[in-house]
């Protein structure tokens, strides 16, 4: 059994049941309000524990101040003992000194992997490019020979998400501008838009939910549903030069159906 200093009748006096009191008196460790009565921290083992007093003061209880002093000495008994009994005796021992704490994650908690992306240029299946009409507005066109360099390029960005065989979440930014497709509900239904953000703070992993979009893929055929508004995707007229919007008609007069073109860096 591990051995521990006496301690004198004298000490045994100020022994408190309030963990949160200081252990030592303004003038030093002369009156000590604690003891160690009902401590049973010891287990079988070589060697002395050696206990030191410190003349600092603490806020935390002695009781937990000696279970960490006791902890490390017999972690430095054990730290060289592989053997299963050892290991068995550490594991009790940290359960005893620590407690498990669940984490809380709220909601401005974001996860600091790499925001991981790729450049490329939407066509709808009936060959409409996209390009920037105006400050914050796309519209679908055909478009030939050198005209083809008007085409936005989109920064697609892989976000926090629902990931399935089918979808993928995304967000969908225009390369070289602050610019980011989102989905908001104006004028009574939900509606695409071009919106303006803090480069300090963009792109990144875990976007607002109306920056999101589940990219779903048919064979060559893309998607991009509003994750801010189930059933409602990003589509195109089958007229000329006209806006890119926010639909929920698949496989109806409006275009939902895009072909995607990767873009080198």
């Amino acid at each position: 059994m591990a051995a521990a200093p006496e301690f004198t009748s004298d000490v045994m006096n100020y022994y408190s049941n309030n963990e949160d009191e200081l252990f030592f008196d303004t003038d030093g460790p002369k009156q000590m309000k604690h003891c160690f009565q009902d401590l049973d921290l010891c287990s079988p083992g070589d060697g002395d524990i050696q206990l030191q007093i410190s003349q600092q003061h603490y806020n935390k209880g002695f009781k937990r101040v000696v279970s960490v002093i006791v902890a490390m000495e017999k972690l430095k008994a054990h730290s060289l003992d592989h053997s299963p009994r050892s290991q068995s005796f550490l594991t009790s021992l940290f359960s005893f000194v620590f407690e498990e704490e669940p984490i809380d994650y709220d909601d401005g908690y974001e996860c600091d992997a790499a925001v991981l992306s790729q450049y490329c240029r939407l066509r709808d299946i009936e060959q409409k490019c996209l390009v920037l009409s105006g400050p914050c507005e796309l519209k679908a066109l055909h478009l030939n020979g050198q005209n083809t360099d008007h085409q936005v390029v989109f920064s697609m960005i892989f976000v926090q998400g629902e990931i399935s065989e089918e979808k993928m979440p995304v967000a969908l930014g225009l390369r070289g501008k602050n610019l980011y497709l989102s989905c908001v509900w104006n004028n009574g239904k939900p509606t695409l838009q071009l919106e303006t953000v803090d480069p300090k703070l963009y792109p990144r992993k875990k976007m607002e939910k109306r920056f999101v979009f589940n990219k779903l893929q048919v064979k060559d055929k893309l998607e991009f549903e509003s994750a801010e508004f189930p059933n409602w995707y990003i589509s195109t007229s089958r007229m000329e030069d006209m806006a890119v919007f926010l639909g929920n008609t698949r496989g109806g007069q409006d275009i939902t159906d895009f072909t995607m073109e990767k873009v080198l860096s």
